[in-house]
């Protein structure tokens, strides 16, 4: 058994990500019984899935470091800082994304792009950064849409964190406070679309 000084000398690896990648890999090829439906997740479908969670700026970072289901699935808060994401609601974004990743037991296709008439589309915590601005076009907010791009909202990041509310919302779509009435509007449909999401 190799220690991770060891194996960073050995195979000359200098990312800690590389590394942690690689340790996760042989526990898997020790253990093949164990489940292990993130491993079914490759580096592809990760970076993919920073734009279905409204952080596409991540892309080569995420790509450099060969982030996969397994790193993702484990991934903490110094993990975060060495991918460079600095900011807070980016944090809870993407472990709001990996909660409902697991919740899914890392199911490649259950996230919603579109909106649909089908009852799959009311669980709004699939619901990726398009689909949220889907529906803020369907709520006459059409162009403030744009703004949400790269603001990582994404539908369980809306339902599952509690520090995310209508205001700051409003703020990430750069609607200025003395637009009190559309705020107003925005609070109305927000406060409709969690509350139903939050009773079922």
């Amino acid at each position: 058994k190799l220690g991770g000084a060891e194996l960073d000398s050995k195979l000359g690896l200098k990312n800690p990500l590389h590394r942690k990648k690689l340790i996760l890999a042989m526990q898997a090829k020790i253990d093949p019984k164990r489940p292990d439906p993130a491993g079914n997740l490759d580096c592809a479908w990760v970076v993919r899935w920073l734009d279905d969670i409204g952080l596409p700026q991540y892309k080569e970072t995420f790509l450099e470091c060969r982030i996969d289901g397994r790193l993702l699935n484990l991934m903490t808060v110094d993990d975060l800082s060495y991918l460079r994401v600095s900011s807070l609601l980016h944090h809870y974004s993407i472990r709001r994304g990996i909660q409902i990743l697991r919740q899914n037991n890392f199911d490649s296709e259950f996230l919603k792009r579109r909106a649909t008439c089908t009852e799959d589309d009311r669980d709004m915590m699939a619901w990726t950064n398009h689909r949220v601005m889907e529906w803020l076009r369907q709520v006459d907010l059409a162009e403030y849409a744009p703004n949400l791009r790269g603001s990582g909202v994404h539908g369980a990041l809306l339902v599952l964190e509690p520090r995310f509310n209508s205001e700051l919302l409003a703020s990430l779509l750069s609607i200025p406070p003395s637009k009190s009435l559309l705020r107003r509007h925005l609070n109305l449909h927000f406060s409709d679309l969690v509350g139903k999401e939050v009773m079922t």
